[in-house]
């Protein structure tokens, strides 16, 4: 029996890896940080408009993790909602494709309104997929590969997006707006359909007693949950706190078209450094994991994001493209160390019978991200970039403080 166990975990290792690896092609064709302002700016939008495209990315498909939490925890297998969500995002894809190819003859709103509803699409399938894959993930594993499977998961996913950023860096400088947009979708939609071939071949323990209760016995047990688990509430109010910080990463590119214009060679380019910065960072947060710090990279991310907004400001200034780039290879090691981190502890504090709710719980709880990216467009507008900037550094500040007082050493938990 341990052999089969054993064949299954590694089949299961595999499995995730090669979704991981197609999953960051698609993620860099689709860039929430730099092609998607960089579509809706080209597209004639504003702070306010990359705002909202931020807010439906990210913070309603967080808010809507709790619904879904309470559905997918009381199902035994969950393979078949993976599958379906990620089916979904694909539709999604191919859809903005689509609307880019019908985008000569709609109004620069209408246009902007049809991407937001299909990435609407694609923000809430995402969420629905996530969940169950954590569920997957941390049952499927065993606890002495995750920090091994951490690790291997982000540095190929780094060196896949690393290729594929070349690859959209080539088509942003050869093909104007929307054509160029169109390739990306097109060959976004492709790599994530080939990416959910993985999750075909997953072997999938059931739940022996799933728990009972959808939404509503779900949103009654989160203030328990809060008060009995103190690693819970350090997570949510990090996650919160860190917040207006992460909703800032996608005005990094409004800055830069205020500061010097905004190209599409621009775009490809900064796209292209983010992602060197994300892979040669993986390097330092290998040994800090393996030590069983995934505290120690969270700790990290949030130092940079604290000197980010101001060193954004600083070369901003300078006028110089060149120097500017420099702030995406800080943005990139920040999002890789909060990857790792955010992810290897979730997985860490849980367990196999409330991981699906705790995923819920701290997309739920996560607030701060569903409102600040519009927050931050309307304080741009308002009131300029040092005090939004400013903010955004003292709340990511605070968040350590959180992140401090996590206890997710996978070498304790592992002697426990």
């Amino acid at each position: 029996m341990a052999q089969i166990n054993n064949e299954r975990v590694n089949r299961n290792f595999w499995a995730f890896l090669w979704h991981a690896v197609w999953l960051a092609l698609a993620t860099t064709f689709t860039d929430v940080n730099t092609v998607l302002p960089g579509l809706i700016v080209q597209a004639g939008g504003t702070e306010i408009h990359v705002g909202i495209l931020t807010g439906v990315m990210i913070g309603v498909p967080l808010i809507a993790q709790l619904l879904f939490a309470g559905f997918l925890s009381s199902r035994r297998l969950k393979r078949p909602y993976l599958l379906l969500g990620i089916n979904l995002r694909v539709v999604a894809l191919f859809g903005v494709a689509w609307t880019l190819v019908a985008a000569a003859n709609m109004a620069t709103g209408g246009t902007i309104g049809v991407v937001y509803l299909w990435m609407m699409v694609f923000g809430l399938s995402g969420a629905f997929a996530g969940i169950a894959y954590s569920d997957i993930l941390g049952k499927s594993i065993t606890r002495d590969l995750r920090k091994r499977f951490f690790v291997i998961r982000q540095t190929a996913s780094a060196t896949a997006i690393l290729v594929s950023a070349l690859v959209a860096r080539w088509i942003l400088s050869a093909f104007e707006y929307p054509m160029s947009y169109r390739i990306l979708f097109w060959g976004a939609g492709a790599t994530l359909l080939v990416a959910s071939a993985g999750f075909w071949g997953l072997r999938e323990e059931p739940v022996a007693t799933p728990p009972k209760g959808g939404f509503l016995t779900l949103a009654r047990s989160l203030p328990d949950m809060l008060r009995r688990d103190a690693n819970l509430r350090n997570y949510v109010l990090m996650a919160n706190f860190a917040g207006f910080g992460t909703a800032l990463l996608p005005f990094l590119m409004i800055l830069a078209r205020d500061r010097m214009g905004l190209t599409g060679d621009q775009i490809g380019a900064f796209l292209l450094v983010q992602i060197v910065g994300m892979l040669l960072s993986n390097i330092a947060w290998t040994r800090v994991v393996r030590r069983g710090l995934y505290r120690g990279v969270l700790l990290a991310a949030t130092a940079l994001g604290v000197v980010l907004p101001f060193l954004a400001l600083l070369l901003a200034s300078t006028g110089s493209t060149l120097l500017y780039g420099i702030v995406f290879v800080v943005s990139g090691s920040a999002i890789s160390a909060r990857r790792i981190g955010r992810d290897g502890a979730l997985v860490e504090m849980s367990t196999e019978t409330n991981r699906a709710l705790y995923t819920g719980a701290t997309g739920a709880l996560n607030l701060t991200i569903a409102l600040f990216p519009l927050v931050v467009g309307l304080l741009l507008r308002a009131v300029g970039y040092w005090p939004v900037f400013s903010l955004a550094a003292i709340t990511m500040a605070i968040s350590g403080v959180f992140a401090y007082r996590l206890n997710c050493r996978p070498d304790i938990l592992d002697a426990s």
